[in-house]
């Protein structure tokens, strides 16, 4: 049985469009994983990528360049669970027009058997998509390639895991030529660029599926090759930020620290960004001091909650006093932190939790606090509890936008989670000092900074918008502190 019965010449790759309601709705970032895709196949077929999120196109403009291009595949990836809805829009609508729909990414690789109930939906990619999709692509009988699944007959059909890429090196460069010429790619309005230098994460958080996704393993690509590829982004605009979109760049801190090295040797002029740890920050301050040498001027930290009885529910394998040190090298070395935390990250948790770490947040200066109510996506062990214990409120994938509270606990409504989010946020950013902040930022963008000026505007109506947004959510402040009867000393003396 094969896909479709003639010879595959053209694939359409598309990133769907969603809302989350964050802040970080107002960022256009390159959909790196399909253009990884892309390299992959692009000797054997002609490829589209559609990044309808950095373009924010609606359906119909989606499908008028799908049309156009006229594929005879069309590859819908969703790595996020809120985007799953636009996706299958696009599948039927593709579907509709006689085009073979596959999808893959994070979430129909955790809820595949539902998503292949939908008559218009052919094949699911589990797990890693660059080999099985080229093999999908090469038209090969579907019983023999693994990591799909799919229909015979309209009985579903899961063939057998395919191992993850051993060594990611054989994978060529991602197809950056393939971008929208039109699209401008940004965070903060500032002109950005995305590197993967590794996958998986070596820990087990409960509300995390990424290490299930990658099996528990943390797999890198050599050092040279993600210079090589440091240098080719250097090469097409200076002063350029670059995320690295490594679920844990910090894992190794020995390996991070030989790229810093060589970045600084080969006088690599660009700006990074990546995602970090708490605990590896604390124990290597040094390597923190040459990261931040390098160009390392914003961390994303999962500090996710101050309560110790949190942290060790979620596995976070981290102390308060940890995340305090942490933060604490951090600035001395003008590293920017945005710093992710959770409302709702025990099943006991209490409004007082919210109101603590409130006040926390402003102790310790967290520069950009992203805050999200915990979700429950699929294949977590804490959507597992939420069943087990009857927590769980909502199914409908569109609501898991870590805004819209979709379970309750034991002590907090939904409705309750919903507004201590607001409240979490008013205070973060309207009741606050920004000096500390507008200093680091100065210090490490400086007359950069300033030069995106064009910019400016964008970045203040798009911050404006999202704090009008939080004013708009459901929590009413009140006349009385929430703060009268929330203590921290202890927190600050452990």
């Amino acid at each position: 049985m094969n896909l479709i019965d003639k010879k595959i010449q053209k694939v359409v790759l598309v990133n769907p469009n969603f809302i989350t309601k964050s802040v970080t709705d107002s960022f256009t970032i390159p959909a790196l994983g399909l253009e990884s895709i892309a390299a992959n196949i692009y000797d054997i077929v002609k490829v589209k990528i559609i990044n309808a999120k950095v373009r924010n196109l609606n359906i119909k403009d989606i499908m008028e360049e799908i049309n156009e291009f006229n594929p005879d595949i069309v590859g819908i990836s969703c790595c996020f669970t809120i985007g799953i809805n636009f996706a299958l829009k696009i599948a039927n609508e593709s579907k509709k027009r006689g085009f073979s729909t596959v999808l893959g990414g994070w979430h129909p690789s955790f809820d595949y058997s539902e998503i292949l109930k939908y008559p218009f939906v052919d094949i699911i990619v589990r797990g890693e998509g660059e080999i099985t999709f080229r093999e999908l692509v090469k038209n090969r009988n579907l019983e023999e390639i693994k990591g799909i699944s799919y229909k015979d007959n309209g009985i579903i059909i899961n063939n057998q895991d395919r191992h993850l890429i051993k060594d990611l090196n054989k994978l060529p460069l991602p197809a950056r030529e393939l971008r929208n010429k039109r699209s401008y790619h940004q965070i903060f309005q500032m002109p950005i660029d995305v590197i993967e230098t590794s996958r998986g994460c070596p820990f087990k958080c409960t509300f995390c599926n990424i290490h299930l996704f990658n099996r528990g393993t943390y797999r890198t690509k050599n050092i040279e090759r993600v210079i090589q590829e440091l240098k080719i982004i250097s090469s097409q605009k200076k002063g350029q930020n670059v995320l690295i979109t490594d679920d844990n760049f910090t894992a190794n801190m020995k390996r991070v620290e030989k790229i810093c090295d060589l970045i600084i040797k080969e006088g690599i002029k660009l700006d990074f960004i990546c995602q970090s740890r708490i605990d590896v920050i604390k124990n290597n301050p040094n390597i923190i001091k040459k990261m931040s040498k390098a160009g390392f001027w914003l961390f994303f930290l999962g500090i996710e909650s101050f309560n110790q009885k949190s942290l060790n529910d979620i596995h976070k394998q981290v102390k308060f006093r940890d995340i305090v040190e942490a933060i604490k090298i951090l600035h001395d070395n003008d590293i920017v932190i945005i710093g992710s935390l959770l409302v709702g990250s025990s099943f006991e948790e209490e409004e007082k939790d919210t109101n603590i770490m409130i006040k926390i947040v402003r102790k310790l200066g967290i520069d950009f606090p992203l805050y999200s109510i915990m979700t429950p996506l699929p294949g977590t062990k804490f959507r597992d509890d939420l069943i087990e214990k009857d927590y769980l409120i909502s199914y409908n994938w569109s609501d898991y936008n870590f805004t819209t509270a979709v379970n309750r606990l034991h002590k907090l409504s939904k409705e309750k989670l919903e507004q201590l989010l607001s409240k979490a946020y008013y205070y973060g950013y309207f009741k606050r000092g920004w000096k500390n902040t507008l200093i680091r930022l100065y210090k490490r963008k400086g007359i950069k900074f300033i030069l995106y000026s064009r910019k400016n505007f964008r970045i203040i109506t798009d911050l404006l918008s999202f704090l009008i947004t939080i004013r708009r959510m459901k929590y009413e402040m009140g006349s009385r502190s929430p703060f009268k009867s929330s203590k921290t000393t202890n927190y600050f003396h452990k």
